[in-house]
């Protein structure tokens, strides 16, 4: 007599999967984006993959290629995406604050950058960026536009406009090194104890406040 086969135990997650609901062309461009943005920010760009997004999502593949031709283009799309969307938006709001101070100007664009992941995903576009033109490409526009703005708050604290350059890039490069902690309080200090060694011999001294991370 042949022993029957266990049946095997269900498995709640999988079964949570299988039974998601699809939520066919309800999703933008923009969902897909966003949603790829977050998986390279917190796993790294070998997480990006069609069916994880689409477990993610709870929808079938047809909503992708209903916005996207393939999955090169939507890689395309994800690379671009931080310029355009994360990295303007923290210089948007940086440069927003009521307080013409450079350096509060400075505080307010570490707060936004750890308010919003994006140390985070500059660390993971930088990994990414090694084996990808498109994500290179738009890193390298997106820190020429960071590199500006911190140059230019250099300037008005009285720098002339190669040290502020300088100055700039030794901010930049010292923030965004993979060996720093990333937990945001970490962070925030170590971004307040660059800027006050940049500054120290300003020749119109802006206020450094108590914490990157302080509310404005």
């Amino acid at each position: 007599m042949t022993a029957r086969r266990a049946k095997p135990l269900p498995d709640p997650k999988a079964d949570a999967v299988r039974h998601a609901p699809v939520r066919e062309g309800r999703l933008s461009a923009r969902d897909w984006i966003e949603a790829g943005q977050e998986l390279l920010r917190t796993q790294g760009i070998s997480a990006i993959k069609l069916a994880t997004l689409t477990r993610r999502l709870a929808v079938s593949t047809g909503s992708f290629y209903h916005h996207f031709d393939d999955f090169e283009s939507y890689l395309g799309a994800l690379a671009e995406h931080y310029r355009i969307d994360r990295v303007m938006r923290d210089l948007d709001n940086a440069a927003r604050g009521t307080d013409p101070d450079p350096v509060a100007r400075l505080q307010r664009l570490a707060r936004e950058s750890l308010r919003a992941g994006t140390f985070e995903l500059d660390h993971a576009m930088r990994v990414w960026a090694t084996m990808d033109a498109r994500a290179r490409a738009s890193l390298r526009r997106a820190e020429t536009l960071v590199l500006e703005f911190i140059t230019q708050a250099f300037i008005d604290l009285g720098f002339e406009r190669a040290e502020a350059s300088l100055r700039a890039r030794v901010l930049l490069s010292a923030n965004v090194s993979p060996l720093l902690a990333q937990d945001a309080k970490s962070r925030g200090d170590f971004f307040r104890g660059c800027l006050r060694l940049l500054v120290a011999d300003a020749p119109r001294p802006g206020t450094l406040r108590r914490s990157a991370g302080a509310q404005r």
